[in-house]
């Protein structure tokens, strides 16, 4: 995307923006989103972190842009399932009836899994190979493309999307913990490391689930 809002949604649609200055409720909406998403991936207080998203549409209402207000609520949507959330649509859908963006219609399907209704030339290019490998229902394939996504945040949306659509597996389950671990990610890393203990625990081996025990317990 050239357009100069792209500032605003790196999180969904990674690529190059212009260079001309964006306007000042851009500029604005883009600072209380971000602020928004590392609230919410560190896990502060649910009244603060949803203050930043309810601030960040209240400024992207001023311009009136119906995509852009579409892509937040979809970025909403996003992190509700980088931490293993079910993510709640929001205005979106009303936002769609008003104004359907073919985008952002293709990556509301991509992110409530509805495989058959996917373009997958709409998609952010790193989402691809991992899209396909979903679609084959191959989970080793799925682990192998989800590390191979640059992006960390695009990472762990992929792998809660895996875990969604049954492609659980103890490779995915530790690339998540460790993309939310390196980010200090704080919310996410428990999330993550819950469910790897109890995958641990459907498989018996108390061991290695009493271990990941032990280090949810020291996060704490």
């Amino acid at each position: 995307m050239k357009r100069l809002f792209c500032l605003l949604f790196l999180l969904l649609l990674p690529t190059g923006c212009g260079t001309k200055p964006a306007p000042a409720w851009i500029a604005a909406g883009h600072k209380q989103l971000e602020t928004f998403k590392q609230d919410f991936l560190t896990g502060r207080a649910p009244r603060i972190t949803e203050s930043h998203f309810r601030n960040a549409v209240e400024e992207i209402k001023k311009g009136g842009d119906t995509d852009l207000m579409g892509k937040a609520w979809l970025t909403r949507m996003a992190l509700q399932i980088a931490v293993l959330r079910e993510p709640e649509e929001g205005d979106y859908l009303k936002i769609e009836a008003a104004d359907a963006v073919p985008a952002n219609r293709n990556f509301y399907l991509f992110l409530k899994g509805s495989a058959a209704a996917v373009d997958v030339l709409l998609l952010p290019e790193s989402y691809r190979p991992f899209w396909a490998t979903l679609r084959s229902g191959d989970a080793a394939k799925a682990a192998v493309a989800i590390t191979a996504i640059d992006d960390p945040l695009s990472r762990l949306i992929a792998s809660g999307l895996a875990v969604r659509h049954g492609l659980e597996t103890e490779a995915i389950l530790r690339t998540a913990v460790e993309t939310a671990s390196r980010n200090g990610w704080k919310m996410a890393l428990l999330s993550w490391l819950e469910r790897l203990k109890c995958f641990h625990e459907a498989a018996g081996d108390t061991e290695k689930a009493s271990a990941i025990r032990s280090r949810i317990d020291l996060i704490l």
